[in-house]
This record gives structure tokens, C-alpha cells and sequence, in this order.
């Protein structure tokens, strides 16, 4: 969401240094468009990724609720960057009831 927070051998990889490029990453954070969201939108996560940082998320559900955009919001607590084992299941029944509620 905020590329300066994102796992940086990749970041830097495309974006270069936020020192060097600090326009590039003030442009391409998700943060700036937040208030422009239409609809309904599932964001999840898990606690425990070290690609995509929880502070994304934290962030984007923050702005949010600050301008009074309805967010719907679920940690995987503990999971990486992807939700596997048993939750998995929990997270394809959210997901497939998320789009059967607001996507028909």
C-alpha cells in the first residue's frame, strides 16, 4: 500500500531508494486514493508477513475510518505472506460469501 514500507530488495528494485525517488513513492501509495473507493471492499491480511508489512494494512484501515469509508477488515493472525492451513478454508468461505453478498 505504502511502498516504503514494503520488503525493500524488491522495492528498491523497481522503485529505487525513498530518498531518491521520493515523488515516485508519495505518488504510488494506495494512502492517496483511499477517499476515491466506491462500494464495498474485503481487505485482509496476515499478521505475520514480512513481504507486505501489517503496518500497510493497519494504515489503510486507519485513513479509512478517519474519512468514514466502510471497510471490511480481516487479520489472519500469525500467517505469512499468504493464509495457509485450516484457515485457509475460512478465508475462501469469507471471500466467496463477499462476493455472493455484493458482487451479484
Amino acid at each position: 500500500i505504502d511502498w516504503s514500507y514494503y520488503e525493500v530488495m524488491y522495492t528498491e528494485r523497481y522503485m529505487d531508494t525513498p530518498q531518491t525517488n521520493p515523488e515516485g513513492y508519495k505518488n504510488s501509495s494506495l494512502l492517496n486514493y483511499v477517499k476515491d473507493l466506491k462500494g464495498h471492499l474485503l481487505l485482509v491480511h496476515g499478521t505475520s508477513d514480512p513481504t507486505v508489512v501489517w503496518q500497510n494494512t493497519l494504515l489503510f484501515a486507519e485513513k479509512a475510518a478517519h474519512l468514514g469509508i466502510p471497510l471490511d477488515y480481516y487479520p489472519y493472525i500469525g500467517h505469512q505472506h499468504g493464509v495457509r492451513g485450516v484457515d485457509v478454508y475460512h478465508l475462501y468461505k469469507k471471500v466467496t460469501d463477499y462476493f455472493n453478498t455484493y458482487l451479484k
